[in-house]
Order: C-alpha cells, then structure tokens, then sequence
C-alpha cells in the first residue's frame, strides 16, 4: 500500500496510521516479527527515514516491541490482572476463557531463609517447598514465579506438584484449605539476565515485582511468592470499596 506523498499529513504519520490499520486486520498478529525496514520501504513506497521514526513512534506508544538481534514484533495486548484478586494463575485464565499453560523450572525442599520463615510464620530453616515456575498468556510467558510452601501446613505437597495442575486446585481438594486473603507489595525492578532469558525480554527491562502472602480462613499463611511481570504485557488493577456501614459512620 503507497502513501500519498501529496498529502498535508506527513509521510511517517501516514505510515504509523497504515501498520496500525495492517495490525487491526491482522496483517500482523500479535508476536509476529514485522517486515525488515527495507521491506517496509517497498512495501508502503517511503523511505528508510521514514520507516524508522514510524517504528519508533510505535514502540514508544507499546504497539510495538524491539528484540535486539531478532527484529521488531507487533506486541501482544496487555493482560488486565486486579492486584487484589486472591485467584491463582489457573483459575485467572479460565475466567478469560484461556487454557492455563505453565512450566516448571524447579522445585524441591529447602530450608527457609529468614524472610520467608517470617512470611509464612514458621521457625527459621524449617522445611518449604521452592517452586519455581513460569506462567503463559497466549503461548507468551506472563510471569515468572518463585513461590514458597509451608509443609507445615501442607505436608508432603512435593508428591503432588507437575505442570497440568493448579496449585490452588492441590491445596483445596488434597488438604481443604482455600486461600481466601493475600497481601501484596508491588515495586519496579529491572530484568536481570535470568528473569530477561525466562520472560524472554531484554536486560534492564521494567519488570513488576509483586510479593504476596496468602491466608487461609484462619488467617493461617498459606505460601509466599515473588512474582515478575513484564511492565509492557500486563495492568494492574484495583478495584476497592468501602462498606456501607463504614461509609455512613460520623467523625466522632
């Protein structure tokens, strides 16, 4: 498709205007890798110049994503995940209507270092389960999680964990525990060369980093975890509100 060079608007606007149309109509999915600059120029008749403010323009407004050495990819839209939300990974894409894809990286028992002993209120060094896991959206990695397990509270879960099962699912049918409250810390972080390999991002990319503790009806922890977001794939959101009778209280 040629732009039209005898048009006010200038020629990368047009051209911005085009990709983003091409994306619409699915010229381009989501993840796909766009034409090399030099194809761009054949393709909409403009110049390398041309191509590249276009593309920038395009990554700085998140339509678009650089891999070094790879190419420029048309981003996948963002996942919408409510901060408050006490749902796992699982039981979040299933209300989407997706399949919950997970891969484990490792897990096993270890002693627990201080701040998760603290977290799950156990004495230092007693034994935990570290899972360490990624979790997809659309085929794309979404999250990468290290969570920790009271065996404690849930003996013997090492038996049960693989990837085609819910965490969440093995706690409420195997011990009868529900998570029914969290906590949550969220910060920014830069991807480190780990996270970067694991979320498939770049060194130094914002991530979200997420801490949580879940509770049972007790107010027994449950588990801790750290969880990474990539900034560019995923909004939080927050939905709050104020009791009824707390509303209509007086200052006293």
């Amino acid at each position: 498709m040629k732009l039209n060079t005898h048009s006010s608007t200038p020629l990368y606007m047009q051209l911005k205007q085009s990709i983003i149309e091409d994306i619409n109509k699915g010229i381009y999915s989501p993840g796909e890798r766009l034409p090399t600059e030099t194809e761009l120029c054949d393709i909409y008749g403009v110049s390398r110049i041309t191509v590249r403010k276009a593309v920038l323009d395009l990554v700085e407004e998140g339509l678009l994503i650089r891999q070094q050495g790879k190419g420029t990819f048309v981003q996948y839209p963002k996942v919408k995940r409510e901060l408050f939300a006490v749902n796992g990974h699982a039981e979040y894409m299933s209300e989407l209507g997706k399949i919950p894809q997970t891969k484990i990286l490792s897990f096993g028992i270890i002693p627990a270092p201080a701040n998760i002993s603290k977290s799950l209120e156990i004495t230092p060094e007693s034994d935990v389960l570290e899972l360490q896991r990624i979790l997809y959206y659309d085929n794309q990695p979404l999250t990468l999680e290290i969570s920790h397990y009271s065996l404690k509270v849930l003996p013997n879960l090492n038996e049960h964990v693989h990837n085609s099962v819910s965490m969440y699912d093995i706690i409420k049918h195997k011990y009868n525990i529900t998570p029914v409250h969290n906590t949550k810390l969220l910060n920014m972080v830069l991807a480190n060369a780990d996270e970067a390999k694991f979320l498939e991002c770049e060194v130094g990319d914002p991530l979200f980093k997420v801490e949580k503790v879940a509770y049972d009806a007790k107010r027994q922890p449950i588990h801790s975890s750290f969880l990474y977001y990539p900034a560019n794939r995923v909004t939080f959101t927050i939905d709050s509100s104020m009791s009824q009778e707390k509303g209509n209280e007086s200052p006293s």
